[in-house]
């Protein structure tokens, strides 16, 4: 891109309006990554995801969720339960529980990098999937463990980094 080029930066609802708009006539919109919630594998602003209309919702899928409060999700399934699902981002510590499957917007059928197209269903891609799907819960409660026991050491520490010596 140009200096001279101008970004428009459009407001969060027309944005996703466009993506509704695209979903339904073209069956496919195009999303770009914004946050680090899915890193390593979607870099901010770097990457994009081609998604579709749901259909059937499967743990390992990664799903644009409207939490409908003007905020959106582009975050991994972690487990379907009927018409609820538990979902949560590969890198995130914390797994959103009970989520409404009518609120899915779409489904990633492809990862855009640059100017390659990754498929979803990449062999690669989909055992990447079953692993942090596998893994995030373990990883989660790994993490909240390891932090209670190091909880004690950061607080007496502080006292040493203020500058302050006993």
């Amino acid at each position: 891109m140009n200096r001279s080029e101008t970004i428009h930066v459009l407001p969060t609802e027309t944005y996703f309006a466009i993506a509704r708009k695209k979903l339904a006539d073209d069956g496919r919109a195009f999303i770009r990554v914004t946050g680090h919630s899915m890193k390593p594998l979607l870099r901010h602003m770097k990457d994009g995801v081609i998604i579709e209309p749901p259909g059937e919702i499967r743990a390992g899928d990664i799903v644009l969720f409207d939490r409908r409060n003007g905020r959106y999700a582009l975050h991994r399934v972690i487990r379907v339960r009927g018409d609820r699902f538990d979902m949560a981002g590969d890198n995130q510590w914390h797994v959103e529980h009970g989520l409404p499957v009518e609120q899915v917007m779409g489904v990633a059928v492809c990862i855009v990098r640059g100017e390659r197209l990754i498929p979803c269903s990449k062999f690669s891609l989909r055992l990447h999937a079953r692993v942090v799907t596998c893994l995030t819960e373990p990883r989660i409660k790994l993490r909240r463990a390891v932090g209670r026991l190091v909880k004690p050491f950061r607080r007496a520490g502080s006292d040493h980094r203020k500058g302050e010596r006993g």
